[in-house]
């Protein structure tokens, strides 16, 4: 448009480009699978710098400092989320609500699960990957990518990590959320508030991403 001025600096706009081009670098390197593969994941409310340094922390392996980081800001957004929830009208609010309120009350075990399967329930039950599933899923994932940065934020969702691969003993513990086992009752150890703010990430990235 003749005549327009750009708000911002050169010196800020030097700084944008190279916070996108930090961000592609990390993504390039499946920085937001990596993230995926310690059963984390993004919501539309992080911003591209929390994105990226998270990226680069699970780059890393910097495993305990992205869970600390990760339950400080997701323990925050379950308080946005809860106050938004009172006004929506939609048919998965009153559950998700219980999720939440049971998360708050420290009944870890009924909070995980119904994240899970509310997550599960936006997807269109396409979490737990078959052949048939993972095809199904990459055409969802292709309806909502829109443009290259969602699609790459998206691409974790369709790689086989911890929370969502089949179930194996060698997978099971505290710190490896795994959703086939949490809802066919195979673990029986999940119920901790580090896991619930994994399910409940997911149900963000879920929400956020792939729901209507």
């Amino acid at each position: 448009m003749q005549g327009f001025i750009s708000p911002f600096s050169p010196e800020m706009l030097a700084q944008i480009q190279s916070g996108f081009e930090r961000y592609d670098s990390l993504q390039k390197k499946d920085g937001f699978i990596k993230l995926a593969s310690l059963g984390w994941y993004v919501n539309g409310d992080m911003t591209l710098a929390h994105s990226a340094w998270l990226m680069d922390m699970a780059i890393e392996g910097r495993t305990d400092v992205i869970n600390k980081d990760l339950i400080t800001h997701y323990c925050e957004e379950i308080k946005d989320r809860a106050k938004f929830l009172e006004k929506d009208k939609s048919k998965r609010s009153p559950i998700i609500k219980e999720g939440i309120n049971c998360h708050f009350d420290g009944r870890y075990y009924a909070s995980v699960t119904l994240f899970l399967s509310q997550a599960d329930g936006l997807s269109r039950g396409l979490l737990f990957k078959t052949r048939n599933k993972k095809r199904e899923l990459k055409e969802l994932v292709a309806e909502r990518s829109e443009n290259k940065f969602f699609g790459d934020i998206l691409d974790a969702i369709l790689k086989v990590n911890t929370i969502d691969e089949y179930f194996s003993e060698d997978t099971n513990g505290p710190y490896n959320l795994n959703r086939h086992a949490v809802l066919h009752g195979y673990d029986i150890n999940f119920g901790t508030e580090l896991n619930s703010l994994k399910a409940f990430s997911l149900l963000l990235f879920v929400n956020d991403f792939l729901n209507t």
